[in-house]
């Protein structure tokens, strides 16, 4: 396994750790948002033997995420063919660098509602399959959060492989991060894109809000900004997501 960049560091430091490593990375945070958002696009402009538009499937979102990585990695090899390339042996990272493996990066998207990111069980230890313990799971990381066909949450930052613990059930296949690595490890990447976001994000927002909410056609977080009345409930919504709206305010 790679040294972590984190090794001897005390906590209070991991975040400037992070912002280091991001400001070494070979691509600025706003040109990784326009790659990701352009592939996105292509994504649901793709059609199935030429004949079936892709938002027509019910695809799995481990699909969805796949082809997009996919399409992002194609994007970054025609811009920086010498620089960049796809996986091409089991030892590569999703997306390589070819001048310097190091900046070699994986790629991890989930469809559920959150914004959480899963690996497999194997990413939390040495494994003891040939195959999957020849890529080192310590590295830099592009995150994706969606929720249909929109893109909520975007983040670069490094995840080592200590960070993620799988499953307590032996037959549980996924591994979650643990509350260090999203807090200390990887920067949000915002943007316009997280307007269209789900209402269901925002903090106090369950089902009995959401009701009252979308009896005021707010079912977004553009629309909860621009909201411009006197109901309590959704006044008292803003003020406890007050930071990330007034945040997005600007891309309005």
């Amino acid at each position: 396994m790679a040294i972590s960049p984190y090794k001897d560091k005390p906590k209070e430091e991991w975040l400037s750790v992070t912002n280091t490593l991001i400001n070494k990375y070979p691509l600025s945070t706003d040109e990784i948002l326009q790659i990701l958002l352009l592939s996105w696009d292509k994504l649901w402009t793709t059609k199935v033997g030429n004949t079936i538009n892709l938002n027509e499937v019910e695809l799995p979102a481990t699909v969805i995420g796949y082809f997009f990585q996919k399409l992002f990695t194609h994007e970054l090899a025609n811009r920086y063919p010498d620089k960049w390339r796809g996986e091409r042996n089991k030892e590569d990272k999703d997306i390589v660098c070819i001048e310097n493996d190091f900046f070699s990066t994986e790629m991890k998207s989930s469809g559920q509602m959150g914004y959480k990111i899963f690996g497999n069980r194997s990413y939390n230890k040495e494994s003891q399959n040939e195959d999957n313990s020849l890529k080192n799971k310590s590295s830099y990381y592009i995150t994706i959060n969606f929720s249909g066909k929109i893109l909520t949450l975007i983040r670069l930052g490094w995840i080592d492989q200590d960070d993620w613990t799988s499953q307590a059930s032996e037959n549980g296949q996924a591994a979650t991060l643990n509350q260090d690595a999203y807090k200390y490890k990887l920067i949000k990447i915002n943007g316009a894109y997280q307007l269209k976001s789900p209402i269901q994000l925002l903090y106090g927002v369950g089902d009995k809000t959401f009701e009252k909410l979308k009896s005021e056609d707010i079912l977004t977080f553009e629309d909860i900004i621009n909201y411009s009345g006197s109901n309590h409930v959704i006044d008292n919504i803003k003020k406890k997501n007050e930071d990330i709206l007034s945040l997005l305010e600007q891309y309005r």
